[in-house]
């Protein structure tokens, strides 16, 4: 493998120097989201619910007829989007880095 003269130096793990590429890279958590994150964190199966919970909204929705109006078939289209989005930041939130939080005063993991 060839490495560039530049880089021989500083040779060192190809996380930190993307880290150092992008500081801005990691996502930061809302003050509502570093509330929500001391509850989930430490109780798997609140987390669990709400994820069933969303799911179960998004499929009966699609279990619903379409509607044949085209501005609220795309207002549901939406919905079911944000739900989708919700679900995600969740998880985002579940598996974030313990000390993503420690800066709001819980103790580390």
């Amino acid at each position: 493998m060839t490495v560039p003269p530049g880089f021989r130096a500083g040779v060192g793990r190809v996380a930190d120097m993307v880290r150092e590429a992008f500081p801005f890279f990691r996502d930061r958590l809302s003050p509502d989201e570093h509330t929500l994150a001391i509850f989930l964190r430490g109780n798997r199966e609140l987390y669990d619910a709400l994820v069933t919970v969303i799911k179960v909204r998004v499929e009966g929705r699609a279990k619903a007829p379409v509607p044949s109006n085209p501005i609220d078939c795309l207002a549901s289209m939406s919905r079911d989007r944000e739900l989708r989005w919700l679900l995600s930041r969740l998880e985002a939130i579940v598996h974030s880095p313990a000390d993503n939080l420690a800066q709001d005063g819980e103790q580390p993991a």
